[in-house]
């Protein structure tokens, strides 16, 4: 099963993002991930932008 991200929720993803710091980015991506399901981390990764590394630490 493949994640499909509209082009406008990838850009309101990552400029939320962006606008966060620290802890609150952090949990953000988080509940990002954990909402975008099975296979979130590595959509994240590809859709999004994000270091998956980054987000297993979250």
């Amino acid at each position: 099963m493949s994640i499909q991200l509209t082009d406008s929720l990838k850009n309101l993803l990552k400029e939320t993002a962006q606008q966060l710091k620290g802890a609150a980015k952090r949990k953000f991506i988080a509940q990002t991930v954990v909402a975008l399901g099975y296979g979130g981390q590595y959509a994240a990764e590809r859709e999004l932008g994000w270091n998956r590394v980054t987000i297993s630490g979250t």
